[in-house]
């Protein structure tokens, strides 16, 4: 049975591939006797409750190849039909080019971007060893995965925390897209895994019997992360082209799949299943689902309205006040950083840490692996077990770009608290002060981005991510600062409100800010004059929400002027092409705080003389005050 399964996937593969007009057969051609012994022997799933907390979870790290697992899910018994196989990468199909876990039950992780799925899966058996749940997690990865360093830094914490459900099957078929793999890589993966404090194993991929003798005690008896490096062929049972880079991403052609067929024995009708492999699945034993337990409803907002901090603080410490507080509240709440959880605040004090002797802690130390960080704590939200907080400062958002937007695609729901927001982090130098990260992080689709002023905008993004289903990044200063008067968390949670109301009907100019320089708009404001109205803008996702009658009202000025110690990129939305955006088109300096400020000019002065040089004061009062300060 297990090889009629096994030539089916290679079967199916082909004629979808053909049908298609592209994709990948090789790897799933190559690694079809390991799809086979993986769903008929060896996970435990229930293919009529694919979210069954208690699963074996598989994930395809290399996920070109995903004809391989969509074949394995139909076979199966899970909710992908012959007819979703014949739209293989066609819009709005099931089955995508590249496994997405939005779109295809079944499916534990969209992967795709090499040496992701590697990290994904380490985040999922992190979060089941948390939860103490006894499934495995098993990762198919290929040379192209374990090149990407994403894949080093994961299997090195792996190893660190002795994950001892997790198994990392490597398909050693030494090709790439571009030729062979001895051309750009030859590291000795076996000493590699070892020195990290895996267990390795080495079999033939093709041999039943060694992949078998080498999985099956691992269900019961398994001391560390382990991985099986698989010796396979590519495109296996393509006569002409396996074992070569031919076969890796382009369809066969009619004429090498029928004499794939006729080597191997299959029925030659596209999209044939032996019936008796429908059957065998269908008798195949099933387990017992046990649902995901809810955490009870508890009213954080009222919690977090509660919280106070002595002023002046700088919004990390505001946060970190927060984050303790509702972390007693939310047991799922499991906090990490890259070695910073001293200085960006996102250590729980009453909770300790996990580590290989035990998993029952709240905080995780990642160690300086941020680009690994993002892609577990992504594993980890896939599990839907946990929700995870990761911390670093905001200039190394850079490190994590990749993962973060792959948590945004997947619509997984993580909290980013980016610390050293700006150039005033002062002394630390231009390679530690972020200038287009804010940016950056505003142009991710699904990303929701809020950089509170206070700590009421500070509560406000708490509950802002908590509430949002997706990924949200809370960006927070380094340096102190004041309570604001007028700031407000209801209006932060509409994105934008007014901070400084007008004293006329006429409103002269409108001042926009973030984080801050909200401060900073309040103390210019003073200069203008009454018909100065200042907003405070804490997040433009949040924003772009509210109705178009709040948010054109909002916006209502001659002048139009926006205050952020970051890129101008976006801003000329709010302040319109004639707009005065103050923003920084270089990079910083090292140096104090009031250096930096004097120097990149954001000061009341300075910023002044630039509204006065494009457009002049609309009234004596403010000229007169200006001339003052001078």
């Amino acid at each position: 049975m297990l090889k009629k399964i096994a030539n089916s996937i290679r079967s199916l593969t082909m004629d979808a591939v053909e049908r298609a007009g592209s994709g990948h057969p090789g790897l799933p051609m190559g690694c079809a006797e390991l799809g086979a012994f993986l769903f008929a022997e060896f996970l435990q799933y229930n293919p009529k409750h694919p979210n069954w907390k208690d699963r074996d979870r598989l994930i395809l790290s290399a996920g070109h190849g995903s004809l391989w697992l969509y074949t394995c899910l139909h076979m199966s018994g899970f909710p992908i039909s012959i007819h979703d196989l014949k739209q293989f990468r066609q819009f709005g199909s099931k089955t995508p080019s590249h496994p997405d876990i939005t779109k295809t039950e079944g499916i534990e992780a969209t992967t795709g971007v090499d040496g992701q799925g590697v990290a994904f899966a380490v985040g999922q058996a992190l979060a089941l060893k948390k939860q103490d749940i006894s499934s495995k997690v098993v990762v198919l990865a290929g040379d192209g995965c374990l090149m990407e360093g994403v894949s080093y830094e994961s299997c090195s914490l792996a190893g660190h925390l002795c994950l001892n459900n997790l198994i990392l099957i490597y398909d050693s078929n030494k090709t790439t897209l571009d030729g062979y793999v001895d051309e750009s890589f030859s590291e000795n993966i076996k000493l590699r895994f070892e020195a990290q404090h895996w267990d390795v194993f080495e079999i033939d991929g093709h041999d039943f019997d060694q992949i078998r003798e080498k999985f099956t005690p691992l269900r019961k008896n398994q001391n560390k992360p382990v991985i099986v490096i698989a010796h396979t062929k590519i495109g296996k049972g393509a006569l002409t082209k396996e074992g070569t880079p031919a076969v890796h991403g382009r369809p066969l052609g009619h004429e090498e799949i029928e004499k794939a067929k006729t080597h191997l024995n299959i029925n030659k009708e596209p999209f044939y299943v032996d019936p008796t492999i429908y059957a065998f699945f269908r008798e195949k034993a099933r387990f017992t689902p046990n649902p995901i337990m809810e955490e009870p409803k508890i009213e954080l907002k009222t919690i977090i309205e509660n919280i106070d901090v002595e002023f002046p603080i700088a919004t990390r410490w505001a946060s970190h006040e927060v984050l303790n507080a509702i972390a007693k509240y939310l047991p799922s709440l499991i906090v990490g950083s890259a070695d910073l959880s001293s200085s960006d605040g996102t250590f729980l004090r009453d909770f300790s840490t996990i580590s290989r002797d035990g998993f029952k802690g709240r905080n995780i130390k990642y160690g300086v692996r941020e680009f690994a960080m993002a892609a577990i704590a992504a594993g980890m939200a896939q599990t839907r077990l946990v929700v995870p907080v990761i911390g670093t400062f905001l200039a190394f958002a850079d490190y994590m770009r990749s993962a973060l937007r792959m948590t945004s695609l997947m619509d997984l729901k993580v909290i980013y608290h980016l610390t050293h927001d700006s150039i005033f982090v002062g002394h630390d130098g231009p390679t530690h002060q972020p200038i287009e990260q804010l940016s950056s992080l505003r142009a991710i689709p699904n990303l929701l981005v809020i950089r509170p002023a206070d700590l009421h905008e500070v509560k406000a993004a708490w509950i802002a991510a908590l509430e949002h289903q997706g990924p949200t990044a809370i960006v927070l200063s380094r340096q102190p600062l004041p309570k604001l008067r007028c700031s407000s968390l209801d209006g932060a949670l509409k994105g934008a409100y007014i901070i400084k109301q007008e004293a006329t009907d006429t409103i002269n100019y409108l001042l926009l800010a973030t984080g801050s320089e909200v401060q900073l708009a309040l103390e210019i404001a003073e200069e203008l004059g009454p018909a100065v109205r200042v907003v405070s803008m804490p997040s433009w996702e949040l924003f772009e929400k509210q109705t178009a009658e709040y948010r054109e009202t909002l916006l209502q000025g001659t002048i139009k002027i926006s205050i952020e110690a970051g890129i101008e990129q976006g801003w000329h939305k709010y302040i319109g092409a004639d707009g005065i955006a103050i923003c920084l088109s270089e990079f910083g300096e090292c140096g104090g705080i009031e250096d930096l400020k004097e120097y990149f000019g954001y000061n009341k002065k300075k910023i002044l003389n630039q509204i006065h040089k494009l457009h002049g004061f609309s009234n004596s009062w403010s000229i007169k005050s200006f001339i003052h300060d001078f």
